[in-house]
């Protein structure tokens, strides 16, 4: 193939398009810098969630054989948030000892490090209220999940009681507590898959699944405008003795020209948006920039993947081309295999209902089988389009209606064209009726009582932890109101490995600052000791529930800006690619408000049954993961309701923003 000849072929082409081929080149470029925003933003999520899990491994102690300090792991709250506690002690030379991640050095006995964060709260404090004692400096960020992380790092001795013992644990947040745990180096253990960390990891999963599909629908979208004429264009050329080659080099070169500065603008696109991205919180803390940045390797990986799925998008219609190019020039329907559509569908329900039935199915299989479900409507959709087109044209036929006959013969000539102008708006559906199950618990208090600090003892030890409460309290001139539980309406569900579990419970007063002065004095008379009031947990609790919900949210509003840009982009590029057809039909007499009205016939109708069907399988699709406890509540239908609104109301605005060049190109 002659490499240059296939350029200038090309570049002529491309000069003699004329007005519609230089704006299916922008909209085309517009639509993959969208596309290509989107997945590096989803991306670099999917990146910072997961090195959270790396950067704070050395919260959780790993054993070694050869240990130089002892470490134990602790977790309290300050203002209902919770402050991770580590506790290190040494006898070897301070030399010798390896520094903790954010410092300069293994912290010496008697000093306190804490996080940027914590430093900003305690600073507000008084002497009194100071649960930690003095601070000596502040840890960096290295080894934080964000720069809102509450972390203390304290050095203390070889003989303090919280480095001796069994150690406590809890069972709602396993890596809160660990046991003493002789170490040597700050490498950590990873995080468990019950933990925080892992929970958060699957939701980023999830999200990248609901976004990836539109995203790749989108670019596909971008990929097939200006088809129908560029097929013909390439037909006229394959019987004028074009080679295979030199018809893929025109396609490849006319597809990747706008996607590749569509890629390199959303790639820009995507850096200014980071720092806006990063103030969104995620478990209590915010992101930084630097952990949401893909990097080179990851930032040229999308691009290429744009690159190549739009080329192989483009390359689709090439086999049909080189078998019969006068059936295309001569406009003769393709035909439309359908039963291996339906299939798929079938076969990947299936696969979805029997991998979820197994309660002890992996993750990444779960996750799997569901974009297969997602990914499938656009197999299936097309099939419901012709279905719905046969419909059309047989009610045309009996009422007489011209605008349902056109639109009929359309979707029957060509569904998977019908397809791409609503399918954003069908999987925005999906996304709709997925997170429709999902409804996060309130912030009512469940466990303990909001104004009662609960500690974690020993049965042994509840009557020495009475006394040693009380002292505390009279100390930092609170009246002691401590008393003993009985086990009924617990705060926290801790365990040791050092007898059964009791609990003291201290009534905290109403004001504030003597409340702060309680809880201070307490911290410091049962370090390294669960403690918490029932507000503490409930707020903490209600930690995943907030950001699922503003998760959600981002992932829908992202769903519905793809739909809203390929509905828009697929409705223009749809009037341009038919300007033959509307200008013989103008001229056989048809109106143009019937050539109007057919297209309205032919979108919104098959809109609102596939978006009906998309919000059906979607809430199909969550059953199994929520286990079945999933229940459509009043936010769920509002949010169902204001989808389909929005949705439908968004075609028809751009149905409508088009209505002028579909009269300027059918009367030209």
């Amino acid at each position: 193939m002659n490499i240059s000849a296939v350029l200038q072929l090309a570049r002529r082409l491309r000069r003699g398009g004329g007005p519609a081929d230089r704006r299916t080149w922008w909209l085309s470029a517009a639509t993959v810098g969208l596309a290509v925003t989107v997945a590096l933003l989803t991306l670099g999520v999917n990146l910072a969630l997961a090195n959270r899990g790396d950067r704070t491994a050395w919260l959780r102690p790993a054993a070694a054989s050869n240990p130089v300090a002892t470490q134990v792991t602790s977790t309290t709250y300050l203002d209902e948030k919770p402050v991770t506690v580590i506790r290190l002690a040494s006898d070897r030379p301070q030399a010798a000892l390896p520094a903790p991640p954010g410092m300069n050095a293994f912290p010496r006995a008697g000093t306190t490090w804490v996080s940027p964060a914590l430093a900003d709260r305690l600073a507000d404090l008084r002497a009194k209220a100071q649960p930690f004692g003095k601070v000596s400096g502040r840890i960096g960020t290295e080894g934080l999940t964000g720069p809102d992380q509450l972390v203390a790092v304290v050095g203390t001795t070889t003989g303090d009681p919280t480095l001796h013992g069994a150690g406590w644990s809890l069972v709602s947040y396993p890596g809160d507590f660990s046991a003493p745990t002789p170490i040597a180096g700050f490498t950590g253990t990873p995080a468990g898959g019950g933990s925080t960390i892992a929970q958060y990891v699957a939701l980023g999963k999830v999200a990248t699944v609901l976004l990836l599909v539109p995203v790749l629908t989108l670019v596909g979208a971008a990929a097939r405008l200006g088809a129908g004429r560029r097929t013909q264009r390439l037909a006229t050329l394959r019987l004028a003795g074009a080679s295979r080659r030199q018809l893929a080099g025109l396609i490849v070169l006319e597809a990747g020209a706008p996607a590749l500065a569509g890629g390199l603008a959303g790639i820009v696109a995507s850096w200014s948006t980071l720092p806006l991205l990063a103030q969104v919180s995620v478990d209590g803390s915010r992101l930084e920039v630097g952990q949401l940045w893909p990097g080179v390797p990851g930032t040229v990986l999308v691009l290429l993947g744009a690159l190549v799925f739009t080329a192989a998008s483009a390359l689709l219609p090439l086999g049909r081309i080189l078998r019969n190019p006068l059936a295309i020039t001569a406009e003769h329907t393709a035909r439309f295999p359908i039963w291996w559509r339906i299939l798929a569908a079938v076969a990947a329900f299936g696969a979805f209902f029997v991998v979820t039935r197994d309660k002890g199915a992996d993750l990444a299989a779960v996750i799997v089988v569901f974009a297969v479900v997602f990914a499938v409507f656009g197999a299936i959709g097309p099939v419901v389009l012709r279905l719905w087109g046969a419909w059309q044209v047989h009610r045309g036929h009996r009422t007489g209606n011209a605008a349902a006959m056109i639109a009929g013969r359309r979707l029957q000539a060509d569904p998977r064209s019908g397809w791409r102008a609503i399918s954003g708006l069908v999987l925005a559906c999906f996304v709709a009726g997925f997170l429709a199950l999902f409804a996060p618990a309130g912030n009512q208090v469940v466990y303990g009582a909001a104004d009662r600090l609960d500690i974690a003892v020993t049965q042994s030890q509840t009557a020495p932890a009475l006394t040693t409460a009380r002292a505390a309290l009279r100390d930092a001139g609170v009246e002691p109101r401590v008393s003993a539980g009985d086990g009924s309406g617990a705060t926290i569900f801790a365990s040791t490995g050092d007898g059964e579990t009791r609990s003291v419970m201290v009534q905290l007063p109403h004001d504030p600052v003597a409340q702060q002065r309680a809880r201070a004095a307490i911290q410091r008379a049962f370090p390294a000791t669960p403690m918490a009031t029932g507000a503490d947990v409930t707020a903490r609790d209600a930690f995943y529930g907030k950001d699922f919900r503003r998760s959600s949210l981002v992932v829908l509003g992202l769903s519905f800006l793809m739909a809203a840009a390929s509905t828009g982009i697929v409705a223009a590029a749809a009037v341009l690619d038919r300007r033959r057809t509307y200008r013989r039909l103008w001229q056989a007499g048809v109106p143009l408000r019937v050539l109007d009205r057919a297209r309205v016939a032919e979108s919104v109708g098959p809109a609102v049954l596939c978006a009906a069907m998309g919000m059906a399988a979607g809430a199909f699709v969550a059953l199994p993961i929520t286990k079945g406890e999933g229940a459509l509540a009043g936010g769920g239908l509002l949010q169902l309701a204001a989808t389909a609104t929005a949705g439908v109301a968004g075609l028809c605005v751009a149905l409508r923003g088009s209505r002028g060049l579909l009269h300027k190109t059918a009367s030209a």
